[in-house]
């Protein structure tokens, strides 16, 4: 995962969406902040935030925080488990984390939220993305230890019983949905995970519709998707 991060297609394409959604709710002014990449891995969707301002990248896996404070000098990396977070209160002024909440380590994502939102200063942010389409169930999600798929209306949800508010939600991938159920049907009781296969993306075709994707996203929020995403501020 360390290695395809750099290349696939995928870690590229979100990379560049949540930097689009994300930015213009961060402060105007950005080098005396500090950010938190939530279960970073190696960087690859996050390292936008580290190119701006220091950012704290919390994980689990000693490989990952290797790879991301080598690869990134704006990383500062903290082996930490999301259900424990070792930050005081109103330390971060965004606080990003992708597909985390769905793993079976975190056995309450609502609670996880709830911290984020307690690490996050008053007026800042809280960026959640995971897999969207509660009946998408998948060989990849066997692989990658999944226990949940979120629909949209639980993202928002989560977004607003920890007290922020709801400031963007949407779906992401969109176009991805169909293939997905189609593999879902073929791939019943497989365990086959897509970090290792399709890393150009068809040839860059789905590199090309993931970029139309996000200008339509310039514009409205979709109401489904393969990915589900959910923006929230702290109240001041």
């Amino acid at each position: 995962m360390v290695a395809a991060g750099e290349r696939h297609w995928w870690y590229r394409s979100t990379s560049a969406l949540l930097e689009q959604l994300v930015i213009p709710h961060l402060p105007s002014i950005v080098d005396t902040c500090m950010f938190l990449d939530a279960a970073g891995g190696s960087g690859a969707t996050g390292s936008w935030l580290a190119d701006r301002a220091t950012t704290v990248l919390d994980d689990f896996e000693p490989l990952a925080l290797q790879a991301a404070t080598r690869d990134h000098d704006g990383y500062r990396g903290v082996r930490a488990d999301l259900n424990h977070m070792p930050h005081p209160d109103d330390a971060f002024d965004a606080v990003l984390c992708v597909t985390a909440l769905y793993h079976r380590m975190n056995p309450d994502p609502q609670r996880v939220v709830n911290e984020f939102a307690r690490v996050t200063k008053p007026g800042g942010v809280v960026c959640l993305m995971e897999p969207g389409g509660k009946k998408l169930w998948r060989g990849h999600d066997e692989v990658t230890h999944a226990a949940r798929r979120f629909s949209l209306a639980e993202m928002r949800s989560m977004v607003r019983v920890a007290g922020l508010d709801l400031v963007r939600a949407t779906g992401a991938y969109s176009f991805l949905v169909p293939p997905a159920a189609v593999m879902g049907v073929l791939e019943r009781g497989k365990n086959k995970s897509d970090v290792g296969r399709n890393e150009g993306g068809l040839g860059g075709l789905l590199g090309q519709v993931a970029r139309a994707e996000r200008a339509l996203l310039r514009k409205l929020d979709l109401p489904f998707g393969l990915s589900v995403i959910a923006i929230g501020r702290k109240p001041m």
